[in-house]
């Protein structure tokens, strides 16, 4: 009975410890992100599922900003996944760089696991092929469905730096001081930012303020050149530009024009009389 009560003590431990740890529990899976974008407009979303079925939108216009975050049916996950193994584009690296001279649609930048390397292409949407378009469409329907999602303090992306990019950050900040390059094992004490060099391009959810706290803490400690919302991290993986991003903001208001009008039609009354 006593070792009964100990197993199931350590497992409740464990459980406890998983409810508040929720980016490695939401990491051990299986993901796809990709930000789709329009060419005409430059506006566009992040999507990112999970083959377990946890999901994330992330949608910003000139005048809102809108997260959601929750649960999807695993078919529809499955499928999609399926569609990203077949998928002849992903599978080829082929961008079609070429062929985007005219297209005026829609973009997509998709990181995904093929064969368990992790690969990124981009290309127009419409060259994913009909059944790759029609599960993606399934997919976004149902996060788009989900609700918003406030309680996430903030989203960490990393992006490496390579060619030009990568020289112009070298130039700036050797302006500054000596370029350090930071230790894996120093990395490490900050789980969020691992996590975002070891999946470029994917929002990690800085869930709480005591975790950003920490993240702020080492850009200043370590003197990372850039600010604490968009700074430039020199590793052993290689070099990576970090952004925090917001979460949500309030819908601009629409100023009123009801009394401003009652007024004029009151002016046009009295000089009518």
């Amino acid at each position: 009975m006593k070792r009964l009560l100990a197993i199931a003590a350590v497992a409740f431990t464990a459980a406890s410890l998983s409810a508040y740890r929720p980016y490695e529990k939401y990491a051990n899976s299986k993901a796809a992100w990709m930000t789709v974008s329009s060419i005409k407009t430059g506006q566009g979303y992040y999507l990112e599922v999970s083959q377990d079925g946890q999901a994330l939108m992330r949608e910003e216009t000139a005048k809102s900003l809108t997260t959601r975050r929750g649960s999807i049916k695993p078919q529809l996950v499955k499928d999609f996944f399926r569609e990203i193994d077949n998928s002849e584009i992903i599978n080829s690296q082929n961008v079609m760089e070429s062929k985007m001279v005219f297209y005026q649609g829609e973009l997509m930048r998709i990181s995904a696991y093929i064969s368990g390397e992790l690969t990124r292409t981009e290309a127009p949407l419409n060259k994913f092929g009909e059944a790759f378009s029609y599960a993606f469409g399934e997919v976004k329907k149902a996060v788009a469905a989900l609700p918003q999602d406030t309680a996430v303090t903030s989203f960490l992306r990393a992006e490496p730096l390579k060619g030009e990019a990568l020289q112009s950050y070298k130039n700036k900040a050797s302006l500054q001081g000596e370029l350090k390059t930071i230790e894996t094992e120093d990395i490490m004490k900050i789980k969020p930012l691992l996590a975002a060099i070891k999946e470029p391009y994917r929002l990690i959810p800085i869930e709480n303020k005591d975790q950003l706290k920490e993240l702020q803490d080492f850009i200043s400690s370590r003197q990372l050149y850039g600010l604490r919302t968009l700074f430039y991290l020199p590793s052993t993986r290689g070099t990576f530009k970090c952004q925090l991003l917001e979460v949500w903001k309030k819908p601009a208001a629409v100023p009123e024009t009801k009394p401003a009008a009652a007024g004029k039609a009151r002016k046009k009354a009295g000089r009518k009389k």
